[in-house]
């Protein structure tokens, strides 16, 4: 093991002091032979001679080295058992002048094939036609293995081959897998396939060869199908006969046929009949499925569908059904009185009697009698004519009358309204109108009839001025309504009636219409309604009427501010309210009240209507209220109401009350005066008080000094100006007062009322002495006293006497002088 490293390394470094052995004169070492093949574990021997002198050769081989040796020509490597797959021996031999020769040997080392190839396919089950698979040759334990060679069969035949793998040089045994991709048809189903392999190991090697190995036999199942052959798309076949020599299929799995028509199966076997042509539907079952369509036709001699005797309107097309069937198509030939005929599309009084009807195919003949009888139908109407009435209630009469055989019966389709009646003698049908109005505007039409058809003819009724009446009616519920006030995404059903109508649909929108005679919403949401009866009436013009809906939303969310303003308002400025509402509709219904609420009352201060907003849609209101704000808007409160005016469903919403505060300045409301009295040796209180909102802060100012408060004290050794300034937010105000002395008087008045009071008791104690004198001492008599109007003396005993008399205490007392 170590001689084969140190061999490799020897000769890894060897070209950097040797010369390379293709240099070698020709002759000069030669090894017999050149190329050796050897199988594993076998001995081997190989000769190296030299042509001339030189100064020793040897072998360096991985296995087997044979030293340097002088003096020889011929030195041999040989191997018991060869057994080194990477075996490698080089002859060299050092010349005279120093260089060196080498010769390398190429060892082949092989192993023979020990167990047959593996033949596999990278599929399972059966194979389907067209589709490409890889069967797979598996060779194990093989080398080397770029001398392999597989070759493929299809029974006997050789049908593909896989070169050696020269891409490999590893020269140990390995397991290889040769492939070869096949795409079988339906003629593959059943074949067996196998492959071979050999090793190819050239004139050197073992002869005869090594035997090759063969795999087992594959066989391959392959689907195909199905095909289908004599299936045309048309098929033209003998009553009595069957479908079972069409259409047969092969395939693998085998198909299944299977025939239908209108959608059942039958059976192919069973004979067809007339009855039997049309389509047939052929169905194939098998590794695919598919289904053709053939159209059948069964052939088959004439025959004749044609009644025995035939009526028919005179100059009116002829409805006269007389068939004959045949496959082929037969030739038919109309013969009266020996003579062919062609019978026109309308016949004449000419035409009736009767026919022998000949019909010829390659299927055999037949014939037929026919009689034909032409009547006369009802003559066209001619003297019934639109009527235009020039003066409402006239009267008016249409005629209806017509020729035919048998005699025509008449009917009338006109408005039906109670003044329209109908009278038919000896062949002819009047219509009497008394007292036409609008209800008799319409179509009127008159019917005239026997057994063999009809003539109508259609005309019009109208009054001069007048427009026709449109009868449609609306009703909820069963009562009758002109219009409906819906609030948004709730349920509306409205009816509409007309009499005598025939159809009747609501038009809703561009997009959507409604048969019948009730319109339903379970959630109203558009706002742009407008739902349209359409009826169509009996004998009357079409008409329509629009059923008014008002859709509203309830306005809820209100609120009230001040526009572009926030916070208390400033005396003598003007200020804009501000109403908004919310999501409101429709808005020219919508009212908006104002109200101010004052101390002990409220009242309604502007309405605000919206009538020119023809939007119907929910929209975003405001209203304005321009106040001016004075001192008795101090306090007030304002608020708004909507409402919406809608009839019976009136809704409303109010807003929260806002209320109103004013600022105004300072008015001082004392003192009053602009001189102020001070008394000398008295202190004075000075009392300021003002006004205003806020409430004014008071502040003195005397002498350059400031005092706050509303009451100041000044002592009497003060004089001067005195200033009372009160201030809030809005402004400041002053007022300036003189201080003016005074002498006290009042110890003067006290010692006066002193005096006078001792004064008044003396004369008291006087007046009160005489009266208790007079009264209780003597008798007076006072019969016939009377006062003195001049002097106020009471006369005594009728005479005028001097004795004064005096009210006292806002009392009736009188004093009187005189004598018992």
């Amino acid at each position: 093991m170590y001689v084969g490293i140190y061999f490799r390394v020897f000769l890894s470094l060897l070209p950097l002091w040797v010369v390379d052995g293709n240099q070698c004169s020709d002759g000069v070492l030669t090894i017999h032979p050149e190329r050796v093949v050897v199988k594993y574990g076998d001995f081997v021997e190989v000769n190296c001679s030299a042509s001339g002198p030189h100064d020793g050769m040897g072998w360096e081989a991985t296995v087997g080295n044979k030293p340097i040796e002088e003096d020889i020509h011929l030195i041999t490597w040989t191997v018991e058992e060869l057994t080194d797959w990477d075996v490698e021996a080089e002859c060299f031999i050092n010349l005279q002048d120093g260089e060196q020769c080498i010769k390398t040997l190429t060892v082949v080392m092989y192993k023979d094939l020990e167990h047959a190839p593996v033949l596999s396919a990278n599929h399972t089950g059966p194979m389907i036609e067209g589709t490409t698979y890889l069967l797979q040759c598996a060779i194990y334990n093989v080398a080397p293995v770029c001398n392999l060679n597989v070759r493929w069969y299809r029974g006997d035949v050789l049908i593909g081959h896989s070169p050696a793998d020269n891409s490999t040089e590893r020269p140990t045994p390995v397991n290889v897998t040769a492939t070869l991709r096949i795409t079988p048809t339906k003629h593959d189903d059943g074949a067996q396939f196998r492959c071979e392999a050999e090793l190819n190991l050239g004139q050197e090697g073992p002869q005869p060869p090594p035997p090759k190995m063969i795999s087992q036999n594959v066989s391959i199942t392959v689907h195909y199908g199905p095909v289908t052959t004599n299936c045309p798309r048309t098929i033209e076949i003998s009553e009595g006969e069957n479908l079972e020599t069409f259409c047969p299929s092969e395939g693998n799995p085998r198909p299944t046929v299977r025939w239908m028509r209108d959608g059942l199966s039958i059976d192919p076997g069973l004979p067809l009949s007339r009855e039997d042509s049309g389509v047939y539907t052929v169905n194939v079952t098998g590794l695919l499925s598919f289904e053709d369509t053939i159209e059948v036709f069964v052939m088959y001699g004439p025959v004749f569908h044609c009644p025995s005797n035939y009526i028919v309107e005179e100059y009116t097309a002829h409805n006269l059904s007389c068939k004959v069937d045949g496959y082929p198509r037969p030739d038919t030939q109309w013969l009266k009185d020996g003579e062919e005929v062609i019978l026109p599309e309308e016949l004449s009084r000419g035409y009736g009697g009767q026919y022998f009807i000949l019909a010829n195919s390659t299927y055999g003949n037949a014939s037929h009698l026919l009689d034909i009888k032409v009547l006369y139908p009802p003559s066209p109407i001619a003297e019934l004519e639109d009527t235009e009435v020039d003066v409402v209630g006239s009267d008016v009469v249409l005629k209806c009358a017509v020729y035919g055989d048998p005699r025509p019966q008449y009917r009338w389709s006109y408005p039906r309204v109670s003044n329209v009646w109908v009278n038919t003698e000896d062949g002819v049908s009047l219509l009497h109108i008394n007292g036409t109005t609008g209800e008799n505007i319409g179509t009127y039409t008159c019917f005239a009839f026997n057994k063999l058809g009809e003539e109508r003819r259609s005309v019009r009724v109208t009054v001069k001025g007048v427009q026709a009446s449109c009868p449609i009616q609306f009703s909820i519920a069963n009562k009758p309504v002109n219009e409906a006030v819906v609030e948004y995404n709730n349920n509306v059903s409205i009816r509409c009636s007309a009499p005598g109508h025939k159809r009747i649909l609501w038009a809703v929108s561009v997009n959507q219409s409604i048969t019948g005679d009730t319109w339903t919403e379970k959630a109203l949401t558009d706002w742009n309604v407008m739902p349209t009866c359409k009826v169509t009436l009996e004998n009357r013009d079409p008409c329509h009427k629009l059923f008014n809906v008002t859709l509203f939303k309830t306005p809820k969310d209100l609120s009230i501010r001040f526009q572009n303003h926030s916070g208390p308002l400033f005396k003598d400025k003007q200020y804009t309210l501000l109403c908004e509402i919310q999501n409101v509709a429709p808005v020219k219904n919508l009212v908006v009240n104002w109200y101010k609420k004052e101390i002990n009352s409220s009242r309604s201060v502007k309405n605000e209507t919206f009538q020119d907003n023809s939007n119907k849609e929910p929209q975003n209101v405001s209203s304005t209220l321009l106040i001016k704000a004075t001192k008795s808007e101090n306090g007030a409160q304002y608020w708004c109401e909507a409402r919406l005016k809608l009839g019976d469903h009136d809704t409303n919403a109010t807003s929260q009350p806002l209320r109103v505060t004013v600022y105004y300045a300072p008015v001082i409301t004392r003192p009053n005066g602009s001189d102020v009295p001070v008394f000398k040796d008295y202190q004075e209180v000075l009392v300021c008080e003002a006004e205003g909102n806020p409430k004014p802060e008071i502040i003195w100012i005397f002498n350059n000094k400031s005092s706050k408060g509303g009451d100041l004290t000044i002592g009497t050794d003060k004089a001067g100006f005195i200033t009372c300034r009160a201030s809030n937010e809005v402004a400041n105000v002053t007022k300036t007062m003189k201080l003016v002395f005074k002498e006290d008087y009042l110890p003067l008045i006290a010692g006066f009322v002193a005096v006078i009071v001792v004064i008044t008791s003396v004369i008291f104690i006087f007046i009160y002495s005489i009266y208790y004198t007079n009264t209780k001492m003597g008798r007076y008599s006072l019969k016939d006293a009377k006062p003195n109007t001049q002097n106020g003396n009471v006369a005594q005993n009728g005479l005028d006497g001097n004795l004064p008399m005096k009210k006292l205490s806002q009392q009736n007392i009188y004093v009187l002088n005189g004598t018992p």
